[in-house]
């Protein structure tokens, strides 16, 4: 059974070693539209929640905005692995960032004509976080099925590299068009509606581009040994694959500490440091997100330059990134201008980075390909799931609180987290553990 589904995967099957990854085709247009359609979610990301804040100056709507968009995502990635498992990879992308791409218009339309209210925003961010539920374990399950096992650390790096590229001026673009290329409504270097209806058309715009790329991709069909009533895409062969492997389990449970004392808060912090402690508003918004971009882009070099880790290795450099992450967040919640805030939020993405390629390849090395979507699905979920909890408690309590009080709180939660895996040789070993044998239904 692994021969056979190999020979279906793998698109060099056959060959002695793999080829170069941007002489394989498939790769190159993966790596293209993924590149075309990140530039355009940039926008919507600076665009978004600088429009609850121009619209409601309010904390807490930003967090609850944000949180609802984070709901469903965290929600239906659970099954939206076994769609992409059962109707492949690409396919769940490609009608999954369609949809997206019109909800966009339709949203750009409703503020260009002034017709958007605050109870039109939360249902447009609710739709945005659905779609991300498919296209997500999607994207990460389409991957090993374009390139050799042994490429997937240095695609990850190349692909995730070239995103963080574009995060260097994408963000700083949509700054631009939101607050300094007014369309005539306001005057130059102040925040105006329809400029922003714009950053969302641009968005759109983007995804058309990137699902033109997408359809050259060319796969052959995998194999599942399934009954008529669709046993192998069941979701509980993901959890139980996932239980039965310790150090999949382990991983699995570690990143979804972090990720809810690190992805919640920060995503609503980066604007609200913008607005209160910057000059330029969205501006000064998007620069800070370039800066993390920097801090990333190097992240993913090491990833793709520096040798891969070891498996007793590979838990140690992992938690010893996200130490020096809790100790930037702590620094970040002190930070009162560009020139303290920059570093710190460089040094964030640079550790984010790096431990993510590590953490993402080991997944998708591991993980047989007949489970893919299911078990990444999984995964993202522990990590994203709580995303919607953490950034509504962000908002609270920033604002009963302030800014210090919550990275503070997460910077400290992040490093202890760390540093617990550091000294514990039960846990930073999660790499030395053996596979478990594929489920008969997969």
């Amino acid at each position: 059974m692994t021969t056979s589904i190999q020979a279906q995967v793998d698109p060099i099957a056959g060959d002695e070693l793999p080829r170069s990854l941007f002489r394989n085709s498939n790769y190159l247009w993966l790596w293209a539209s993924s590149g075309i359609s990140c530039l355009g979610d940039y926008f919507t990301l600076i665009a978004m929640p600088w429009l609850v804040l121009t619209l409601t100056r309010d904390p807490a709507t930003l967090g609850a905005v944000m949180a609802l968009e984070s709901l469903p995502r965290a929600a239906f990635m659970l099954v939206s692995g076994g769609f992409a498992d059962r109707y492949s990879a690409r396919m769940v992308l490609l009608v999954s960032r369609t949809i997206f791409m019109l909800a966009l218009v339709a949203l750009a339309l409703d503020l260009w004509y002034g017709y958007l209210q605050l109870s039109h925003l939360y249902g447009f961010a609710f739709v945005f976080g659905l779609l991300t539920a498919f296209a997500l374990p999607a994207s990460q399950a389409l991957l090993p099925q374009v390139v050799d096992k042994t490429q997937i650390q240095q695609s990850n790096s190349a692909l995730m590299g070239s995103q963080q590229l574009i995060q260097l001026f994408a963000p700083v673009l949509a700054g631009l068009l939101i607050w300094g290329m007014p369309s005539g409504a306001a005057p130059a270097g102040t925040t105006d509606v329809p400029s922003i209806a714009l950053a969302f058309a641009f968005n759109a715009a983007a995804i058309f581009v990137a699902l033109l790329l997408l359809l050259r991709i060319k796969l052959q069909p995998l194999q599942h040994t399934e009954d008529a009533n669709g046993v192998g895409v069941r979701l509980t062969d993901g959890f139980r694959y996932l239980w039965r492997d310790r150090g999949l389990r382990i991983a699995t449970s570690y990143m979804s500490c972090i990720g809810f004392f690190a992805i919640g808060p920060l995503l609503i912090v980066i604007p609200q440091i913008a607005e209160q402690r910057l000059h330029d508003g969205a501006l000064s918004y998007g620069m800070l997100y370039a800066v993390n971009g920097l801090g990333s882009l190097l992240g993913f070099a090491c990833g793709g330059l520096l040798p891969k880790p070891g498996k007793r290795r590979l838990g140690l450099v992992m938690f010893s990134t996200d130490l020096l992450a809790g100790i930037c967040v702590f620094w970040l919640g002190h930070s009162t201008s560009f020139a303290t805030a920059a570093p710190a939020l460089a040094l964030i993405g640079l550790s984010a980075a790096y431990g993510g390629v590590l953490a993402l390849s080991w997944i998708q090395e591991r993980v047989p390909a007949t489970l893919a979507g299911r078990v990444l699905g999984i995964v993202m979920f522990a990590v994203l799931g709580l995303t919607p909890v953490s950034m509504s408690l962000g908002g609270v309590i920033i604002s009963h609180y302030s800014l210090e009080a919550l990275l503070t709180l997460s910077g400290c939660a992040i490093g202890s987290f760390a540093l617990l895996g550091l000294l514990s040789p039960g846990i930073n070993r999660f790499g030395t553990y053996a596979k478990p044998a594929l489920p008969e239904a997969a």
